[in-house]
């Protein structure tokens, strides 16, 4: 009786929801952030989310936590109740509860998006030691209001120095350098490898690399010779997303950490994400 009656009230939830998103499409963003906002105030919720005309874009508010996104559907699903556990999933998702984070450590987060790693790494390591790499002008533009002291940086990472074709896929944060099923345009974008960046930016010691770029994470690493030496983690996405045929990439990058003297510490398997220390590299 109890779990027929769960049925129940979830299949209702889910029946709001979907009427919710209905009329959300239908009327101008601000009333789509109040209807959302009387959805977050019935499950007690302090998230609130607001549309900012100016600049047009949406932004999520909880306590000190702010995160401006632009795609309404994929803001409002992300951060749902809070976005708080929206960086504890993401982080979780990469295995980084294995790594003990110090305020002067340095995170390089490639394909940052909205920049919701830092949501979880607040308070764990100064916000000016936070390296965001986006070639999405969008997300650029986004990650730049929410995290001003970040080092944000509006560039790719390949495998070689080049303007571009990049495939936007803003909705569903699918935008690839591999042409994707399905894209709304392609622009040119300058992209720049991790070896030249590590040149250039005078840092000796890297805590940690997130690496998700949507099947293109071999070509990043095969141009990161330099740089993966002095960093002491490596999480990858490495799931069904290159190319049209939806390629995993995770194998291929195991085997390559591998040679480099990585291993990995621990996987999410479902996700095929995982996380590679560095076994050369003295604790940081």
């Amino acid at each position: 009786m109890k779990n027929l009656l769960f049925n129940y009230l979830l299949l209702f939830y889910r029946t709001i929801e979907l009427i919710l998103r209905f009329f959300q499409k239908k009327t101008s963003p601000s009333i789509a952030c109040y209807l959302q906002n009387i959805f977050l105030f019935l499950h007690g919720s302090k998230l609130r989310f607001y549309f900012d005309k100016k600049n047009k874009l949406f932004f999520a508010k909880e306590g000190d936590l702010i995160r401006h996104f632009n795609s309404m559907e994929r803001g409002f699903y992300y951060y749902k109740r809070s976005l708080i556990l929206r960086g504890e999933s993401l982080a979780y998702s990469y295995c980084l509860q294995n790594i003990q984070f110090n305020p002067d450590d340095i995170v390089v987060d490639c394909g940052a998006n909205y920049g919701d790693l830092f949501l979880y790494l607040k308070g764990k390591i100064k916000e000016e030691n936070y390296i965001a790499f986006e070639p999405g002008t969008l997300e650029y533009n986004c990650i730049s209001k929410s995290l001003p002291k970040a080092k944000n940086l509006n560039l790719g990472l390949s495998n070689h120095e080049a303007e571009l074709d990049f495939y936007i896929s803003s909705d569903s944060g699918d935008s690839s350098l591999s042409e994707p099923k399905s894209y709304s345009k392609i622009i040119k974008a300058k992209f720049i490898t991790l070896d030249s960046f590590l040149l250039s930016s005078n840092i000796n010691e890297f805590k940690l690399l997130k690496l998700e770029a949507e099947g293109w994470e071999l070509e990043i690493l095969e141009a990161a010779v330099e740089f993966i030496k002095s960093c002491e983690y490596i999480a990858v996405d490495g799931g069904r997303e290159r190319g049209k045929k939806q390629e995993l990439t995770l194998h291929k990058v195991n085997n390559y950490l591998k040679d480099k003297n990585f291993e990995m510490i621990d996987i999410n398997g479902p996700a095929y994400r995982a996380l590679y220390k560095n076994l050369k590299l003295k604790k940081l």
